[in-house]
């Protein structure tokens, strides 16, 4: 299943997963150049606003405004690691192969129907990887989705389990791919849906899930919307930069 897709000029974000020794490493490095680190503590998307020149993420964020969204972190090989995120790659030893996110036209050929989401949620990978929490929605939080919902779908009836399934779906293809395009024999995944029916998308954006894929393609969840102020349903490329950065999304 295919897809084309053009990377654009613009925007970019250069991601990297740190212990507490390389935290330090890069606040030394920018404390030399005068250049401000700023710590995200409650919603780990908002460092991709294009406004924060360099960020980082605490542990705490992944507990925070969307603790339950983002619970896949604490089951991930990231878990208790910090995630720096700027605008430029960091001329620093050791940080040489950081995940660039990077603006782009693609455009998938198709997204499943409806009656295709349970079989992506049945793969045995996500089943094994998702979280205990993951389909214990708090009220408030179907409250959430039903106001960006109306605001956006006004014609299409408000269904929070056919959202939540949509979300599910989604992460699942990237753990194990049904929907990808196919670019000389190799596996790009990309997200199967719209903005407002796909969830926690810095999950994607940070290789917290399909981090075996060194090409993605993934379009940002409403919070990413609203707090990084990404464009709804703009696909985003998501790819590994390394010295050898050949693609080695090999199926």
């Amino acid at each position: 299943m295919g897809g084309k897709g053009r990377e654009k000029m613009g925007y970019q974000k250069f991601c990297y997963w740190v212990n507490s020794r390389g935290l330090e490493k890069v606040r030394g490095y920018l404390e030399g150049k005068g250049i401000q680190l700023t710590e995200e503590v409650r919603i780990p998307c908002r460092v991709l606003k294009e406004s924060i020149e360099i960020g980082y993420v605490t542990y705490s964020a992944w507990d925070g405004f969307c603790k339950r969204r983002t619970s896949w972190y604490w089951k991930s090989k990231k878990a208790e690691r910090f995630l720096i995120v700027s605008n430029t790659p960091l001329d620093l030893q050791g940080f040489e192969n950081p995940i660039v996110i990077a603006e782009s036209n693609f455009s998938p050929d198709r997204f499943p129907i409806p009656e295709e989401m349970p079989k992506l949620i049945q793969s045995k990978e996500y089943q094994k990887k998702k979280p205990r929490i993951w389909d214990q929605v708090d009220p408030l939080e179907k409250e959430f989705y039903k106001r960006w919902f109306e605001w956006n779908r006004i014609k299409e009836p408000f269904d929070f389990d056919q959202i939540l399934l949509s979300h599910s779906a989604n992460h699942a293809n990237f753990l194990d791919p049904k929907y990808f395009t196919n670019m000389n024999g190799c596996i790009i995944p990309y997200s199967i849906s719209d903005s407002i029916h796909v969830c926690s998308s810095c999950l994607e954006f940070f290789n917290i899930l399909g981090e075996q894929w060194p090409v993605k393609y993934v379009v940002p969840c409403i919070g990413a919307v609203q707090f990084a102020h990404l464009p709804m349903d703009q696909y985003f490329e998501v790819r590994i930069q390394s010295g050898n950065d050949n693609n080695k999304n090999k199926g």
